[in-house]
């Protein structure tokens, strides 16, 4: 017999009769220490057949790119690309962005390291994440909280049917999103967008009126669905404001690319 399944039986015998007996001639700390090696010789049998058992053949390609990606990474940037981030981070915004795999910081800073301060999740949502947007509001002190929905967003998808049969913790996620069922597409999209705003903003009142926090909110169009380019970041809110013709006279978008006539409005 494998000496690691010898262990493993030894340690289930030992388990059962901790637990039968509860080994009333032993002291606490000698019942703990017993525990403590059945628990051991159980994570090195997990270890032994974890060894043995293949990975599966996509997994080891995926994860190989990823090696050789980040290899390529390393050999481009030199030293002097991490120092300014090395010891401490100073990013100037807060992204609030869908842990979608086809939203990505890339489409938002040619140099994101050291520069976004990015939360994730599904929905983009705040109440799913309000402690990791707090830290870059507040502990990171950015200016900007910026909110990015996109276009055939999953979550809005499926919070708009009956997802009832998914486990309980993404219909806890699903559950804050108030969108109306029935409607998956752009409209509750950016209803989303301008929910988020209003809860962000309701959160950091007291930085919003002082003028040290802007709220601003975005779809991310990779569909062009918003007529205004593949990839557009289409801004529709800035601190609870949706109609586009404000939003384009605002002080903080002069000189920007001002949102057209798909990118806003108020739902």
């Amino acid at each position: 017999m494998n000496c690691s399944i010898r262990l493993l039986l030894v340690g289930l015998s030992l388990s059962a009769s901790l637990q039968a007996a509860d080994l009333p001639a032993m002291n606490d700390a000698e019942k703990q220490a017993i525990r403590a090696i059945v628990k051991e010789t159980l994570r090195e049998y997990a270890a032994v057949l974890n060894d043995k058992q293949p990975a599966s053949g996509d997994a080891k390609k995926i994860l190989g790119e990823i090696v050789r990606d980040n290899r390529a990474f390393m050999r481009k940037n030199k030293p002097t690309h991490f120092a300014p981030f090395a010891d401490a981070q100073h990013p100037r915004a807060t992204v609030v962005a869908c842990a979608d795999s086809r939203v990505h910081s890339h489409a938002l800073d040619a140099t994101p390291d050291g520069d976004l301060f990015v939360v994730r999740n599904i929905g983009n949502q705040l109440v799913t994440a309000e402690g990791s947007v707090e830290y870059g509001v507040q502990h990171m002190n950015t200016p900007l909280l910026l909110i990015v929905g996109h276009v055939a967003c999953g979550a809005i998808k499926a919070a708009a049917g009956d997802y009832s049969r998914e486990s309980p913790v993404i219909r806890r996620e699903l559950d804050t999103l108030q969108t109306p069922k029935g409607e998956p597409g752009l409209g509750s999209v950016r209803l989303n967008v301008n929910n988020q705003v209003r809860q962000a903003m309701h959160k950091f009142e007291e930085r919003v009126i002082a003028g040290r926090l802007t709220v601003v909110g975005a779809v991310y169009d990779f569909n062009d669905e918003m007529r205004q380019g593949l990839g557009k970041l289409n801004i529709i809110n800035v601190n609870g404001e949706t109609n586009p013709a404000k939003i384009a006279n605002l002080e903080l978008m002069r000189g920007l690319d001002a949102p057209g006539k798909g990118a806003g409005g108020a739902r």
